[in-house]
């Protein structure tokens, strides 16, 4: 029996009520796709109904499931997602992503019509936690219709002739850190694995302990042929995450030194210093949070001293300072004044 083309694969840990939904709406693709595609859901060790969740889901279409015997954290978790998988490329998806049927279909024709391709970029579509739970059930594509809001307003699928032409802020403003964009040769992480977590890591905010798979693109893909496919194949839902109280340190710390990763191995400066002002330009929010917040997520890591001394040569950073200290306030009153003016209308 010959391997598929794509391994589908979603590591997941105690998020069985998001879980149902994903594989809802994915096992029965894989299911009419039996052969070329396969889906692998590695469960982190979990105690809530997740084993329950993959019993039904079998109803729908085939599952390769794997319960580890220990909770090896998440980027142990995403590796043992690879190797479980015998696709030749990979597609790894959060627990609460919803992959719609022409995502999938245009991934698919890429990869069986470009074989000089290695690695695929996939544009999502992105809403908030409170659209996906108003329903109070099992979602599905059909329940969020709309492409917009993207990822990327581009729509238009097209060849790259490098991957790193994909480091942009205007295709992804993480720089190909949403692990759900990324589908990939699976025997190219397996080569380079090994030699992008041998870097040195510096905490548990550091790019290759938030972005692990970001850092092992960047050895295996710098140079290769690749695709983007502007068409939002994936719904992502923002709230879910558990990092979510971490992004003041990841714009600070973790995006910096992703981008410092990139320069190493050999993204031209251009691009380099293109994402850099993307970054700091958005850095208001994030450092007045560190100022206010002496608690906050990684604050430990965090030296003003050394960050102005890196980037206060960049206007970027004034502006975007100045924007969030006078349109953020304005902003709250107006939304305060609009509260009065609806409480006595």
């Amino acid at each position: 029996m010959t391997n598929p083309l794509l391994s589908v694969c979603i590591p997941t840990y105690n998020r069985a009520y998001l879980l149902e939904s994903a594989l809802y709406g994915l096992a029965p693709q894989v299911k009419f796709l039996q052969g070329i595609v396969e889906l692998v859901v590695s469960d982190n060790c979990s105690t809530d109904r997740t084993e329950q969740v993959i019993e039904r889901a079998r109803e729908w279409g085939p599952i390769r499931y794997y319960r580890n015997e220990r909770n090896v954290g998440a980027k142990g978790n995403i590796d043992l997602c690879v190797d479980r998988a015998t696709g030749e490329f990979v597609w790894v998806l959060g627990d609460d992503d919803l992959v719609r049927e022409e995502g999938l279909r245009r991934v698919l024709r890429v990869l069986q019509d470009h074989p000089e391709v290695d690695f695929v970029w996939v544009n999502v579509s992105l809403r908030g936690t409170e659209e996906r739970e108003r329903f109070g059930r099992i979602v599905s594509e059909q329940d969020f219709p709309e492409l917009f809001p993207a990822k990327c307003t581009n729509l238009t699928d097209r060849p790259v002739d490098r991957w790193e032409d994909l480091i942009d802020p205007q295709i992804d403003p993480v720089f190909l850190g949403s692990i759900m964009c990324s589908v990939f040769r699976r025997a190219l992480w397996l080569a380079n694995r090994d030699i992008a977590y041998n870097l040195e890591l510096l905490s548990n905010f550091s790019a290759e302990v938030l972005y692990p798979h970001a850092v092992v693109l960047a050895q295996a893909m710098i140079g290769r042929r690749a695709w983007y496919i502007g068409y939002p194949g994936v719904i992502a839902f923002w709230g879910y995450q558990e990092w979510l109280d971490h992004v003041p340190v990841i714009t600070l710390i973790t995006l910096p030194q992703l981008l410092d990763i990139y320069s190493r191995m050999g993204v031209e400066p251009k691009r380099i210093e293109q994402c850099r002002r993307s970054v700091v330009k958005s850095a208001g929010k994030p450092l007045l949070l560190m100022l206010v917040k002496s608690n906050l997520p990684g604050r430990e890591f965090f030296s003003f001293r050394t960050y102005f001394s890196r980037y206060s040569r960049y206007r970027e950073l004034w502006i975007g300072l100045f924007l969030f200290l006078t349109v953020a306030p304005v902003r709250k009153t107006i939304r305060w004044v609009l509260g009065k003016v609806k409480h006595f209308v």
